[in-house]
């Protein structure tokens, strides 16, 4: 990352009286924890914060125990701000109705990981090598004046524990357990970020498992294994899409996949696909091919397919295309 550039932000943040926060539409662990923690350590510099991303604006139940919440807004209360800090989002299109509020801002620092962020950012604060923005964040603290108390040390962690699969993906590097090992230093409990996280499922979660995985199937051929959720299946469990995000983590265990596919139907009826991969296979370059994103080991995109035989054909056919290639 660049220094100049880390040096220019810390400028402006200092600086700034007032900050506004903005992360991508169906947030996961690291733009929640990112978005939480970063908010806190504003906040405790003195900074007015408001925290939103598009609607709907609701914390998934698991990490509800996180501190900050109250700094969250709906985008139509974000109020005029000296700066927004964009965290975990690749391109100002995952901000959807806030894109118009971000590029009508004084100046945008934009804090991410993805390796296709397109660094639409006053500042761009992008460094694809660590495991979560919040490794970012944590790293860069000191150099943009901030302080990270326990609260936002918990947020911070979290981020990390779920963007790494709990420390078992390849983006884990040494930095990456030196960071968490200083966020324990600073009282974060492990173990109590794991059971909030991992093991406070609801009974109708696990029935949506079920479902999911009565679904699932195996494409031999291409190592890759795929199931689907429907509107149906979300209202017959009375799970909100945004409690799914964890869901396609229990296909990664197939033996012999090297893709993990799940194909998830939006209120829309538009279908969101979400990508793991196995074995080193790079599942960001598929998803980008068909409009997406993400890393090499997950990402995910919206089909333009209406229907889910239609999708995974799509997938298939991509899989293909870009193996033909390689």
């Amino acid at each position: 990352m660049d220094e100049e550039e880390v040096s220019k932000a810390s400028r402006l943040i200092k600086d700034a009286k007032s900050a506004a926060i903005f992360t991508h539409e169906f947030p996961d662990g690291d733009a929640i924890g990112s978005a939480l923690g970063l908010g806190l350590m504003l906040e405790g510099a003195g900074k007015k914060v408001s925290l939103s991303w598009p609607e709907p604006l609701r914390i998934p139940e698991k990490y509800n125990f996180l501190h900050g919440r109250h700094l969250l807004v709906s985008p139509n209360g974000v109020a005029g701000t000296d700066v927004v800090i964009t965290v975990d989002c690749a391109n100002l299109g995952r901000l959807s109705k806030l894109e118009p509020i971000a590029t009508d801002s004084p100046k945008i620092v934009n804090i991410d990981h993805h390796i296709d962020n397109t660094l639409f950012g006053f500042f761009n604060l992008v460094d694809p090598a660590a495991s979560a923005t919040a490794e970012i964040i944590f790293s860069n603290h000191k150099s943009l004046g901030l302080e990270v108390s326990r609260e936002s040390a918990v947020c911070l962690y979290c981020a990390i524990a779920t963007d790494t699969g709990r420390f078992s993906y390849s983006n884990v590097s040494a930095t990456t357990l030196r960071i968490a090992a200083e966020l324990v230093d600073l009282g974060v409990s492990p173990n109590e970020v794991y059971e909030n996280v991992y093991q406070n499922n609801s009974l109708e979660y696990l029935k949506l498992m079920g479902i999911m995985l009565n679904h699932a199937s195996v494409d031999y051929e291409r190592e890759l294994v795929f199931s689907w959720i429907s509107q149906e299946d979300l209202a017959a469990s009375r799970v909100q899409m945004d409690e799914t995000e964890e869901l396609i983590d229990s296909l990664r265990s197939v033996r012999g996949s090297r893709i993990i596919a799940l194909f998830k139907e939006k209120e829309d009826g538009t279908i969101r696909v979400s990508l793991r991969s196995k074995k080193g296979e790079d599942v960001g370059r598929v998803a980008r091919a068909l409009g997406g994103g993400g890393h090499p080991a997950a990402s995910g995109y919206t089909s333009s397919k209406a229907t889910f035989p239609e999708a995974l054909a799509e997938l298939k056919d991509e899989i293909e295309r870009i193996w033909k290639e390689s």
